[in-house]
Parts: C-alpha cells; sequence; structure tokens
C-alpha cells in the first residue's frame, strides 16, 4: 500500500514538471494537448488496469 502511494506522488510530480504540449497520434487520428493531460489519463489507465488485474486474481484464488 505504501509503495502505491509513494509511486502515485511520484507520477503526480512528474505529471506536474511537464505541462508542455505533446502531439499524439493513435493510427490515423492526430491529437495536441498539453502533456500533463496524457500523462494523467495514461496514469488512470495504469491505475485501471492494476485494479482490474488485482480483482481478477482475487477472485482465482
Amino acid at each position: 500500500m505504501w509503495l502505491a502511494l509513494v509511486l502515485l506522488v511520484l507520477a503526480a510530480a512528474f505529471i506536474l514538471q511537464n505541462r508542455q504540449d505533446a502531439v499524439i497520434r493513435l493510427f490515423t487520428i492526430v491529437v495536441t494537448a498539453p502533456l500533463w493531460v496524457t500523462l494523467v489519463a495514461c496514469t488512470v489507465v495504469g491505475i485501471g488496469i492494476g485494479a482490474l488485474a488485482g480483482s481478477r486474481s482475487r477472485k482465482a484464488r
């Protein structure tokens, strides 16, 4: 639990330090957004994947 909290704080610090614009390309879609928005979205997706993987492993036991 503590490790997850430390990693979340480090991710937040990293996000706050990277506020320039970034060009995101996914197949044929091109979007320009602030880098911090992209980093927050990736962090949220990672937390979601971790939560889903954690709940699946608990169900398997």
